[in-house]
């Protein structure tokens, strides 16, 4: 049924209400004119019909719930995420990306170490590196540390050498950029998905909140517009790199 809905985006209200109403149509008239000839069938259909017409009643009652899920598969939300720390989550995106991975954040430190790491061994470690290796292509947009905190400071510190060196390894596809202002978006788009979320000062980001959806959702628009203005603002020669 969602294979269904993304295809054509029928609501699931009108999908259910329709496959019911046909069949209870179809068993009365199999019941009404008698059609199929074998004795056993009659009771057969009277059985399913008085099911279907119960199952009917359930799913109206059942309304409310189902214009929920249209109003999420309208929006094209895929998950929601109350936390962003499920590493698997997001080791499966980035392995099957065939065009570009972008990220804004705060430092991009631990996405680094988690997705672009050349001496852990574990499994999905590297996923970024095979991506940037079969021509993806990856940006990533953080915060100056001068904007930032103390502990987060650090952590830029410690994101600094893997973004230069990821920079002198794969040229034509890795950039990233500093901005100069506070952080207070979250954004990861991997080809014709994203995920975003908001950022808070106070906590850290693997602990906060964020939606999973396709790019085609009015809901993530404002989100892409504000990273491609964030990076044709920030991401010339200049700014670049920090020393």
């Amino acid at each position: 049924m969602r294979l269904l809905t993304q295809n054509f985006r029928v609501r699931y209200s009108f999908m259910i209400f329709s496959i019911l109403g046909a069949l209870i149509f179809l068993f009365i008239l199999l019941y009404w004119f008698d059609i199929l000839a074998d004795s056993k069938w009659p009771a057969i259909i009277s059985g399913l019909l008085t099911g279907f017409v119960v199952a009917l009643f359930q799913t109206f009652l059942s309304l409310v719930e189902l214009r929920k899920i249209d109003k999420y598969d309208a929006l094209r939300i895929k998950n929601i995420l109350p936390r962003r720390d499920d590493r698997e989550y997001y080791e499966h995106l980035i392995s099957t990306a065939k065009e570009k991975v972008y990220v804004q954040g705060v430092t991009a430190q631990r996405f680094l170490d988690h997705f672009a790491n050349d001496v852990s061994s574990r499994e999905g470690a590297k996923v970024l590196l095979a991506a940037l290796g079969r021509g993806v292509e990856v940006r990533i947009l953080i915060a100056s540390k001068l904007v930032l905190t103390e502990k987060d400071q650090q952590k830029t510190e410690l994101a600094k050498p893997i973004l230069k060196d990821l920079s002198k390894r794969f040229p034509e596809k890795f950039k990233y950029a500093y901005f100069e202002h506070p952080p207070a978006h979250s954004i990861v788009v991997i080809d014709g998905e994203s995920i975003v979320g908001p950022v808070f000062s106070e906590f850290n980001s693997e602990f906060t909140p964020a939606i999973h959806l396709e790019n085609k959702s009015e809901f993530v628009q404002p989100y892409l517009k504000y990273f491609e203005n964030e990076w044709a603002k920030w991401s010339n020669d200049k700014k670049t790199q920090q020393s």
